[in-house]
């Protein structure tokens, strides 16, 4: 007869079951097999099944298993916790007694549907002998697993590993991806001609070049490019290097005045000033980024200027006039409350549904994309690749997918925007510094030689349709039948196409 219930202990006769499938492919039984197995063993011993907690491709070495986790927090529904087999509830010789301690604390035991273990003191003995040989045949595992990536090395097969410039080829080795690796050819010339990793990557962000993980171009990408030596055929993978061993985007000159080349260096004695429009300054008589410009003139006079960086021809500006110049515009704009609830009412008017469609259309291209990385990564795991050297990618996918769901959810909710709220939102931008103001409200500044389009940073569309757009009016002059003055003067605001642009006259 079973004993009775203490107060506050698990209710009698009741069982949970915990099923994992491995993240390697081995010899087991499936989720399915595993719930069989364990309903079989608590109706022959007289339990009733209260719950059940299943972890797919998770690995037993870790406890970052969530239904796991959700067991040991719910440890108090029952009186046992039934598993196929000892390893499938831990692998790990720390986790294992830990967690079993967790769970008898809380009245409940854990006991194995396969493997039998005797009553009395020699139970303990048996369970840590089950415990230690799940352990050794994970470290067993792991040694494969690297054995096999090794083995791939030496054939120079990926293994898992992204290189910007290549794609995975259906043999498993590196090939050439021709757009990216135009991609890497202008970066080995431009820095050859002594331009900074910086003001590269910048510029590859704007034009929308992105890291693997789907991120803004940055320096860091930049820098490991030049690097690396898989550009010229070296293929390497830990400590196996083969010459000749993928193919090759850049001959070994190009690499190496790429790589060695030092950037031009501004001098130690100048004072060189604090760009507010850095990254966001464009020509826009050419599209080209707009680049800061320090010396000194006649008498030690020091100027700073932005100019076209390829020299198209488009009058440089002064940045101590056109600085203070967007602030002052930008303040005017938004101290009018009849012009904040204006451009509320043209952003509510303009999610049309048509357009709320096609922006929730990408974000959940976007979020399928994410889910479908996700699910390429666990099959890889299931191939064999260790769960700890895709956990960071794996936890930055995740992100990825949360990020697009509450994109999903935040289009949804514009639909339906709040034109009072925005218009507030607008306001709040008067009480901002005017570096804050600038960082928070321009989204891109385009001068061109009689205007200055400044592009709020709002808008459904892509970047280069706004910029395209903007040069469309410039070029035409027609930019003063569209605008809407903030008050009487030289500048106004434009809504066009669901993006907000605030226009005015450049100074002689």
């Amino acid at each position: 007869m079973r004993r009775r219930a203490r107060r506050g202990s698990p209710p009698p006769g009741t069982a949970v079951i915990y099923a994992r499938f491995s993240c390697s492919k081995q010899r087991e039984a499936s989720i399915e097999d595993q719930l069989r197995a364990c309903t079989e063993w608590c109706t022959a011993n007289g339990y009733r099944v209260v719950g059940t907690y299943s972890d797919f491709a998770r690995s037993g070495r870790s406890d970052d298993r969530p239904q796991f986790q959700r067991m040991v927090d719910n440890a108090g529904e029952a009186e046992v916790a039934v598993v196929y087999m000892m390893d499938r509830f831990s692998r790990d010789p720390y986790d294992a007694p830990v967690y079993k301690k967790r769970l008898r604390d809380a009245g409940c035991r854990v006991v194995s549907a396969t493997e039998s273990m005797p009553d009395g003191p020699e139970a303990i003995l048996l369970e840590k002998v089950y415990e230690g040989v799940a352990a050794v045949e994970s470290a067993h595992i792991a040694q494969r697993v690297r054995r096999g990536m090794r083995g791939n090395a030496l054939k120079c097969m990926h293994n898992g590993v992204r290189v910007y410039g290549y794609r995975f080829a259906e043999d498993g080795t590196y090939e050439v991806d021709p757009e990216e690796a135009e991609v890497v050819r202008e970066v080995f010339a431009r820095r050859a001609a002594g331009e900074s990793a910086n003001s590269i990557a910048a510029d590859l962000a704007r034009r929308g070049v992105e890291t693997s993980h789907h991120r803004p171009c940055s320096h860091s990408m930049v820098a490991g490019m030049l690097r690396n030596e898989k550009y010229v055929g070296v293929y390497s993978f830990g400590d196996t290097r083969v010459e000749g061993g993928m193919p090759a985007i850049l001959t070994r000159e190009e690499f190496e005045m790429g790589s060695r080349r030092p950037a031009r260096k501004r001098r130690e004695t100048e004072d060189w000033g604090d760009y507010a429009f850095a990254g966001k300054g464009v020509c826009l008589g050419c599209g080209s980024n707009l680049v800061g410009v320090s010396g000194r003139g006649h008498g030690g006079v020091k100027y700073s200027y932005y100019r076209c960086s390829k020299r198209c021809g488009c009058k440089p500006v002064r940045a101590d006039w056109i600085e203070p110049a967007v602030v002052a515009e930008l303040r005017r704009m938004l101290s009018s409350r009849a012009t904040t609830l204006e451009i509320a009412r043209d952003v509510a008017e303009s999610m049309t549904t048509e357009r709320v469609d096609a922006m929730l259309s990408a974000a959940r291209s976007r979020l399928s994309e994410a889910e479908r990385r996700i699910e390429n990564v666990m099959r890889a795991v299931e191939d064999g690749m260790p769960y700890a050297e895709v956990s960071g990618r794996l936890a930055e996918l995740r992100l990825a997918k949360a990020t697009a769901e509450n994109e999903v959810a935040r289009i949804s909710e514009e639909a339906a925007l709040d034109v009072e709220g925005f218009a507030d939102f607008l306001s709040a931008g008067v009480s901002m510094s005017d570096r804050e103001l600038l960082d928070a409200f321009v989204w891109q500044v385009q001068v061109g030689d009689d205007e200055v389009v400044v592009v709020l940073n709002y808008g459904g569309f892509e970047d280069p349709a706004r910029f395209e757009l903007s040069r469309e009016f410039a070029q035409e002059k027609v930019w003063p039948t569209k605008l809407k003055l903030c008050e009487p003067g030289e500048s106004g605001f434009a809504f066009l196409n669901g993006c907000v642009y605030l226009v005015f006259s450049r100074a002689a």
